[in-house]
């Protein structure tokens, strides 16, 4: 069973404790081969990827980098109930996305929370396909169960590659570690769904994105 991980939020400065729970979930996704910013994701895999990384670079502060990952949730969160609306798995598969939608929707609403916090604004909620498309393509031409965890490796491919870089980021510590949190429930999601597709849980080395 695939479980969330807890997003723990600590007001103030950082500690020396905060520091080094940060740097654990930073290093466990390295080891798994998740850490996007690094080698082992080639980016010519995910086509928009470094679109994706780039609406999060230019975020210059905490509530512009809240409002980004907003509205990549929800837009995952779109992907999500629009498979399992449209029936294409049955099974272990439906389950699983399941499980992964409810976890994204748990994500909006933390981050919702973090950003009203702040005074700030949540963005406009992403409504169709094509706001999907500016994440990862393909979510129209989905046909089959295979077609269909393609697609969401993609969708959580991007996601942990957003939040490795927000993670340098944000100013505030509490929305360091909930960054830190999520980013690991995300990685999770992509190891699982990897071995739903048949493919190594954790990538190679050297990730081609021909498997």
């Amino acid at each position: 069973m695939v479980r969330d991980a807890g997003v723990r939020v600590a007001e103030g400065r950082a500690d020396t404790a905060q520091v080094a729970a940060f740097e654990r979930d930073r290093r466990r996704l390295i080891r798994c081969g998740l850490a996007a910013g690094g080698t082992v994701v080639a980016a010519s895999a995910i086509p928009l990827l470094l679109a994706v990384r780039d609406a999060f670079a230019e975020s210059d502060d905490d509530g512009a980098l809240l409002s980004r990952a907003i509205r990549l949730e929800r837009t995952v969160l779109l992907a999500y109930d629009t498979v399992l609306e449209r029936g294409l798995l049955t099974g272990r598969a439906q389950r699983l996305v399941g499980i992964l939608r409810d976890h994204e929707r748990r994500h909006a609403e933390v981050l919702t929370t973090a950003l009203t916090d702040l005074g700030g604004t949540p963005p406009a909620a992403p409504t169709g396909v094509e706001d999907v498309d500016d994440v990862a393509e393909g979510l129209g031409d989905l046909r089959t169960r295979a077609d269909v965890l393609r697609f969401a490796i993609e969708l959580e491919t991007a996601s942990v590659a957003a939040y490795h870089d927000a993670a340098s980021k944000f100013v505030e510590v509490k929305l360091l570690q909930t960054g830190a949190s999520i980013m690991a429930s995300e990685g999770q999601h992509l190891v699982v769904l990897r071995e739903a597709a048949g493919r190594q849980p954790v990538p190679e080395a050297f990730e081609t994105g021909e498997r």
